[in-house]
């Protein structure tokens, strides 16, 4: 028999690294499944792996064909307000005045049953879910105030928010710990994050009925154990629906999967910003990435329109008064596809002269300017992309100082992609 070589070798290690790890076999997981069975989940075709891009998702043991159900998960293993207002705390929820919103009720609900521990019907499911969270609302002091501008005032929000959310209920939290001995210590802001965290990124859209128990708003979420396992991919399809024949929440995949392969849904349409907030990951090579421009910095650039002068600054104040009259001051954006139209057309408008101005409608339609204001556009469009480059690298040597950590991967990342962008227009 012939003796393989080194190179052989270290290519059928590398083959193997590559290859998902099956975590079919792991206690929480097996627990899971038994008792999803015994719930009347009948799919076995998915199972939990480890891959090497994405961590923990689920992988198929068929091929599966455009408008194949990817998974079905029955009525009884979802977790909705109604869930919460049939269970044993649910006169309690029904009595709180004023009346809690969806999301209240089940980050109430999801606390509840963590700290009942073992004897929480749920506690198969709740066994696995993540423990933290990867979204800003998690980071540091230093991480938030190391983040760039485009990041720093969502990710702030996102803090406010969540504390906001929590301090609304946190009367009724306290309450819940003189009711329920076991809830004693374990009903604080740590927990209420955690459960606002599982509903707002694991949590599948499925419309319901408004609860007269319930602030008549809008009920779209619903928890799916196993199916918040599917990780996202941007170039998807899928569609998902509660199908009220079979009484199950439903996927079907547009994308057609060989045996072995990952199996994955579409949170929709978004760029790497928006992921790392919303869900605290980001996605390499996201067809979705786009750069944004304010307004405001793209003034800056035009420090030779912004002179002493009184025509000059009349100039500016009415084509400033143009842009925002004609809702062209937000969402001005560039991708790997190149600025946006409506960019180009700020851009445009911020470079005409007195006269050109006066036919400013006419780039709003599609018409051309004169070539010496492309020329100027392209030239403000150069200096506003080295200035983002600029800040962007600022940003990349601040974060670097930061201790290593999760968070900070994911901050570079999407820097790393906005540098991409950024250097192909030029």
């Amino acid at each position: 028999m012939k003796k393989r070589g080194r190179t052989w070798r270290c290519r059928r290690r590398r083959i193997q690294m590559q290859q998902p790890v099956n975590l079919s076999s792991t206690t929480g997981l097996i627990t899971l499944r038994q008792w999803m069975h015994k719930a009347d989940y009948h799919g076995n075709h998915l199972i939990p792996a480890l891959f090497t891009d994405t961590g923990r998702g689920l992988m198929t043991l068929k091929p599966l064909k455009v408008d194949d159900v990817i998974i079905s998960i029955p009525k009884r293993l979802l977790i909705t307000t109604q869930t919460t207002l049939d269970s044993e705390i649910g006169d309690y929820i029904k009595s709180c005045t004023p009346k809690l919103t969806p999301l209240q009720v089940l980050c109430i609900f999801l606390m509840y049953e963590k700290a009942k521990g073992l004897n929480s019907s749920w506690h198969p499911y709740i066994s696995v879910l993540p423990q933290v969270y990867t979204t800003p609302a998690y980071f540091s002091n230093e991480e938030l105030t190391s983040l760039p501008r485009f990041l720093s005032i969502q990710a702030q929000q996102q803090v406010l928010t969540v504390k906001g959310a929590y301090e609304a209920v946190a009367d009724i939290l306290v309450t819940m710990e003189t009711m329920f001995a076991f809830c004693h210590g374990v009903m604080g802001f740590e927990e209420f994050r955690w459960a606002w965290f599982v509903i707002n990124t694991r949590s599948v859209y499925m419309k319901q009925d408004v609860s007269e128990f319930l602030q008549p708003e809008v009920n779209t979420y619903a928890l799916a154990p196993l199916l918040d396992l599917l990780n996202h991919s941007p170039t998807v399809e899928v569609s998902a629906a509660y199908n009220k024949s079979s009484q199950c929440y439903e996927i079907k995949t547009k994308t057609p999967y060989k045996k072995y392969d990952q199996v994955f849904i579409c949170y929709g349409p978004h760029d790497n910003t928006k992921l790392l907030l919303e869900y605290g990951f980001t996605v390499p090579h996201n067809p979705h990435n786009v750069v944004m421009f304010e307004i405001d910095d793209i003034v800056k650039c035009l420090t030779c329109q912004l002179s002493s002068q009184h025509s000059h600054g009349a100039l500016m104040e009415k084509k400033l008064q143009i842009l925002h009259s004609n809702q062209m001051t937000s969402d001005l954006s560039c991708s790997l596809d190149g600025l946006s139209w409506k960019l180009q057309t700020v851009l445009r408008i911020l470079c005409m002269d007195f006269n050109e101005l006066n036919s400013w409608k006419r780039i709003l339609t599609g018409g051309e300017c004169s070539k010496q204001t492309e020329l100027k556009s392209k030239q403000l469009a150069n200096e506003c992309i080295q200035g983002a480059l600029n800040s962007n690298q600022e940003t990349v040597q601040k974060v670097r100082l930061l201790p290593t950590s999760q968070h900070v991967d994911l901050v570079l990342s999407v820097c790393e992609e906005r540098k991409l962008i950024l250097e192909s227009q030029l």
